[in-house]
């Protein structure tokens, strides 16, 4: 009994301290955010990438919630790029139809056959210029809204960003007696080299 007794509280007391230990270490890593972000710079800015973003997938990695939205953004540009340019490819084809016959239909001598010619296609061309201007529009439609969400997300970053950027500021303060002294020392050294 007395073995049992003292395997659960030596359990316990192991796993009070692991759970300690935890603590501290998610809060070091919380208060080093910038920090850690520093020392990874040079690779991180090499990829084209700005400080917000670094400090923002810092913050993130070990936050499902944030890369759960971080890639559905993702997804949305990208699905969205890839399903404007599908129907763009779409559109070629008729474009290209209808340039090649409004060209061999301008070079019909016969004036009433030309006419004709005309008739018989202006009802296509006219509901394919239809569908190409409602496709227009619908693009013009999400690429505002990817716009949107993309400015939201800056704001998002922004926001989610500066509390770090706040807290690095507050452990690195920003003393300025060394630089004061520096300035003393100069002025003196001028009025040195003007009096010699």
């Amino acid at each position: 009994m007395k073995n049992l007794l003292l395997a659960t509280l030596l359990l316990f007391l192991f796993s009070c301290k692991e759970e300690n230990n935890n603590a501290v270490a998610a809060t070091e890593n919380s208060a080093n955010i910038v920090t850690n972000v520093e020392s990874k710079l040079s690779s991180r800015y090499s990829k084209g990438s700005s400080l917000i973003d670094a400090i923002y997938y810092e913050m993130i990695k070990d936050d499902k919630a944030l890369n759960v939205l971080d890639d559905e953004i993702i997804a949305i540009r990208k699905n969205s790029n890839e399903l404007i340019k599908q129907k763009l490819l779409l559109l070629d084809k008729p474009t290209e139809y209808f340039d090649e016959v409004a060209e061999r239909i301008n070079m019909i001598k016969d004036s009433l056959l030309k006419k004709e010619a005309k008739d018989f296609i202006n009802q296509s061309e006219v509901l394919f210029l239809k569908k190409k201007t409602d496709l227009d529009l619908i693009i013009i439609n999400i690429k505002q809204n990817n716009a949107a969400i993309n400015d939201q997300y800056q704001v998002f970053k922004i926001k989610k960003t500066l509390p770090e950027i706040e807290k690095y500021e507050e452990q690195n303060p920003l003393k300025t007696e060394e630089l004061n002294a520096l300035i003393a020392t100069q002025k003196q050294l001028l009025e040195r080299l003007k009096n010699k």
